[in-house]
């Protein structure tokens, strides 16, 4: 096992609201989390990547119903092709954890990708989404090989907006920022069963 980064998880206002002419200088943000996963080894690898989030109360509205992990989309792409799942971030051993599991072929790249969940169109007009956590990675007993290097590059990309419902793109405002994340040992990882 191997810690892998920290996450913070956005849909909602940039800024919080004043009531002044400084709320137009706000935009929303959708962020996510991505995990590029090399496997640099010359055999298939199995992994497991346990998330582990936390959901922050709203200080101004604490009795607004808490996010879960129903909340959360995600995807993986390990072929070329997103694989993009609603609700399958199934609690593990405590609700506030969860695992995916796959299996990247020798000498590959997989993307795995958590975001809040867009296609929720309560979730989306509410803009009061916010999860934080940190992400560890296991070699699956499942893998061919009780030892595996991993190179794992974690980052958050995001999208701004203004009005989703624009019927152009100004009134939309749309706009993208990606930034890195630290990780420890340059993003490699040795993992081993024993």
């Amino acid at each position: 096992m191997a810690l892998v980064s920290t996450f913070e998880l956005l849909l909602k206002s940039q800024l919080p609201k004043l009531g002044s002419a400084a709320d137009n200088l706000s935009r929303n943000i959708l962020q996510g989390y991505f995990l590029t996963i090399a496997n640099v080894n010359f055999f298939e690898v199995t992994v497991s990547i346990v998330i582990t989030f936390k959901f922050p109360i709203d200080p101004v509205n604490p009795t607004a119903q808490p996010q879960t992990l129903k909340d959360l989309l995600d995807a993986v792409d390990i072929s070329g092709q997103n694989i993009i799942s609603v609700n399958s971030l199934t609690p593990e051993v405590a609700p506030n954890k969860a695992r995916l599991t796959f299996t990247l072929p020798s000498n590959s790249t997989g993307l795995l990708l958590i975001q809040p969940n867009i296609l929720d169109e309560v979730l989306l007009n509410a803009l009061n989404f916010e999860a934080r956590g940190y992400v560890e990675v296991f070699l699956s007993s499942l893998s061919g090989s009780d030892t595996a290097t991993l190179l794992l590059t974690p980052e958050h990309r995001g999208t701004f907006f203004k009005d989703i419902n624009g019927k152009n793109l100004d009134e939309r405002g749309l706009d993208q920022i990606a930034y890195a994340l630290p990780v420890s040992n340059g993003g490699v990882f040795r993992l081993s069963n024993a």
